[in-house]
């Protein structure tokens, strides 16, 4: 097994090779390689480091997710930045690949078990040996690609044949903390930067590539024992497939919803934002607001056209808020995760946050001289209306939200499992209140990515309160929002913004845990153990083809980018009329 998972390694340069005969092969080497490496680190390392350190290890996993940025930082040229991080990432593959080694040793156990764990090293050597090569050859050249691969050897028969003597010595925890500093800068390459140069975001071959490496990993977990140092949490794909049947019919919906509305609804609104007063401008911009489907990124590039077109700031501010919190994919899911109660509450919460926004830093800004002129296109036919429709509500709208909504679904599994304490429910009463208001305040997180997480942190005893103000700080604020309103009005304005959200949200979380109480959600509750019924199989698995679609039309790297780069393609000219705005992390609207 140890001579098989060194040859392992030395297939990823044959495998380069072939794929580098065509642009088509190397997108799909590209997907396979971001998925594989990351899915390995995600499902394999990090569970087995959880299982060793604790809670804590999402710190250090968190902290080597930073130390790439600071390296870039550190360097003046983003080259040497670059060369920093794969130095770092090599040796977290050559550690990764100590540990693999002791499940290839003569202390790896002679069991049916231990077997299939030695396998399993041998199989997931295939893409990590690929992804050195990928890493390393095109920027450094293929002697240090190899000389990387010998260390990546040396360190599996390292493991093999001293592993378990040195591992005996060691701090089981120190261990762990060091796997997933390691882990997290790894990640961070393999997904923050390209090594081969793919045309676009790679299309269909990419996401092929993207779908085997999937394959391979659902392989290699088939070989894992429950509660093996390899093993996924347990629970994690019940508790995913529970939450994602639940959420199918609402999001499919929404979908429709979208593109009938897009069809049938008539041309901007940019002419009800003129109101006679403060108030009755912030109320046009709130109703008009609310129900667009957009996220933060995207609300970003409209702003700053509403603000150049001359809307008036209580209605452009009230709408900056009320645009990202629900939209109407984020309140059919939260019906069926969070209850009608609940949803009602976040509705109503994010109005009254959007409307006192509008109203009070609008106060701070000065309205814009210039206001332009609307010119009504004629309609178009019917059915061209239909078709436009169907391409905004199932591609463009499809293609911005569900990469938020898988990575939603799969923090909300991954997270379940883990609160079984119940610590939550043991905070002091308005701390969680608190506490979740300032931790979504930073953040970018989609509405209706972020409804499966607090449906989880709610079964696990949040209160109601404190889920609403996480639901309201996480979608409207972040770090860009703040840079674009003091690029446009001064620090002063993006000040008083983020003390208004702040002081709302807690105000308002302490309202609904007045009104609704602070006990366990027992709607989420039930939306996690429920049991899918057939006819939600089948909305899953519709749900699943238009994701499917998603993934060819962008490839791995534009569907994950919409993820991790969110803000990466806010250039270009901004559209102005809030029906037609530029969609998550885009900056032109689809029509």
């Amino acid at each position: 097994m140890l001579a098989l998972a060194i040859l392992a390694l030395a297939l990823g340069p044959l495998l380069y090779r072939l794929a580098g005969r065509s642009s088509y092969s190397l997108a799909a080497l590209d997907g396979f390689v971001r998925v594989a490496v990351a899915g390995l680190i995600l499902a394999h390392v990090l569970p087995w480091a959880w299982e060793l350190g604790g809670w804590h290890t999402l710190l250090w996993f968190a902290g080597g997710m930073l130390i790439p940025l600071a390296l870039h930082r550190a360097y003046e040229s983003p080259s040497h930045g670059l060369g920093a991080e794969i130095g770092m990432s090599a040796f977290a593959l050559a550690l990764h690949a100590f540990f693999d080694g002791t499940a290839l040793g003569p202390h790896g156990g002679a069991d049916s078990s231990s077997k299939m764990l030695a396998l399993a090293v041998v199989l997931h050597r295939i893409p990590v040996g690929l992804g050195i090569w990928w890493l390393i050859r095109p920027r450094f050249g293929r002697k240090a690609a190899w000389l990387v691969l010998t260390l990546l050897a040396l360190a599996t028969a390292c493991g093999a044949f001293a592993g378990h003597e040195i591992l005996e010595g060691a701090s089981a925890s120190w261990v762990a903390f060091l796997q997933s500093l390691i882990a997290g800068a790894l990640l961070h390459v393999v997904l923050g930067h390209s090594m081969v140069a793919v045309s676009g975001n790679g299309g269909a071959p990419s996401a092929m590539g993207g779908l085997l490496a999937l394959g391979l990993l659902g392989l290699l977990s088939s070989f894992e024992v429950p509660g093996g140092e390899h093993a996924l949490l347990p629970g994690f794909w019940d508790t995913f497939l529970s939450l994602t049947s639940q959420s199918a019919p609402a999001l499919l919906a929404a979908s429709a919803t979208i593109m009938l509305t897009k069809a049938f609804v008539p041309g901007s609104m940019m002419r009800l934002f003129h109101g006679r007063n403060s108030v009755d401008q912030a109320l046009r911009g709130t109703v008009a607001g609310l129900p667009v489907p957009i996220c933060s990124c995207g609300v970003v590039p409209v702003y700053r056209g509403l603000v150049e077109a001359g809307s008036p700031p209580p209605a452009s501010l009230a709408f900056l808020v009320a645009a990202p919190e629900v939209g109407w994919a984020a309140i059919l899911l939260s019906i069926g995760l969070l209850g009608s109660e609940l949803t009602i509450a976040r509705v109503g919460s994010a109005a009254i946050l959007a409307l006192v926004v509008g109203v009070v830093v609008g106060k701070f800004v000065q309205p814009t001289s210039k206001v332009q002129e609307e010119v009504q296109p004629p309609r178009p036919p019917l059915g061209d209306r239909i078709r436009e429709g169907f391409q905004y509500g199932f591609k463009t709208i499809v293609d911005d939200t569900a990469p938020w909504i898988l990575a939603g679904l799969l923090l909300a599994a991954a997270v379940e499992p883990v609160l079984q304490t119940g610590w939550l429910a043991n905070l002091p009463v308005g701390l969680d209140i608190l506490l979740a208001t300032l931790i979504g305040l930073p953040l970018y997180v989609c509405a209706s990515g972020s409804t499966p997480l607090v449906a989880i942190l709610l079964a696990k005893g949040l209160s109601p309160g404190a889920g609403i103000a996480f639901l309201l700080t996480g979608p409207a604020t972040n770090l860009t929002t703040a840079g674009l309103l003091s690029s446009l009005h001064g620090k002063k304005v993006a000040v008083i913004f983020g003390i208004t959200m702040v002081l709302m949200a807690v105000a308002v979380g302490f309202g609904v845990n007045a009104v609704l109480g602070t006990d366990a959600n027992p709607v989420a509750a039930d939306a996690i153990h429920r049991h899918p019924d057939t006819s939600n199989i089948v909305f899953v698995g519709l749900l699943a083809l238009v994701y499917l679609a998603s993934l060819f039309r962008q490839g791995v790297l534009g569907f994950i980018g919409k993820v991790i780069r969110p803000h990466a393609e806010e250039t270009g000219t901004m559209e102005t009329s809030p029906e037609q705005p530029a969609t998550c992390c885009s900056s032109k609207s689809s029509s």
